[in-house]
């Protein structure tokens, strides 16, 4: 059983819906979850905006292991930058890292590595798998 936290990823400008209280609970195969990651480790957060459309819409919702912090260009990472939690591709480049949205209409948002807001950056964890409601 995963937990269903009440954080919300932004795909757009942010969110502050950072609490980590669990809503409810939700069941995948063990052998699943084992494959993907730590299932210990995992959440799910369900995401708001349109800044990584069309793979992930607005209400997906978005397992993401807790474990697997240390970033992988190209993985999809939820990302904590100061009182914001983003859904994002991550890179790197020499002292920062590129936060970038497959949604073009979205500028890719470049973090210093060595500033000050290095202390305010937190890769909370690398999504691992979207699912959806069907309307």
């Amino acid at each position: 059983m995963v937990p269903m936290v009440e954080a919300r990823l932004s795909a757009g400008t942010g969110s502050f819906e950072t609490g980590d209280h669990a809503e409810r609970y939700y069941a995948f195969r063990l052998d699943f979850l084992i494959r993907k990651g730590v299932p210990s480790q995992m959440v799910l957060m369900r995401v708001a905006g349109d800044s990584m459309e069309p793979d992930i819409k607005d209400g997906d919702v978005v397992l993401i292991d807790q474990n697997q912090k240390t970033p992988i260009p190209g993985k999809l990472y939820a990302v904590g930058v100061e009182d914001m939690v983003y859904i994002k591709e991550v890179n790197a480049e020499p002292g920062k890292l590129v936060l970038s949205s497959y949604n073009k209409a979205y500028p890719a948002l470049e973090v210093d590595a060595r500033g000050d807001l290095v202390d305010g950056i937190r890769i909370i964890g690398r999504a691992v798998w979207v699912g959806r409601e069907l309307k």
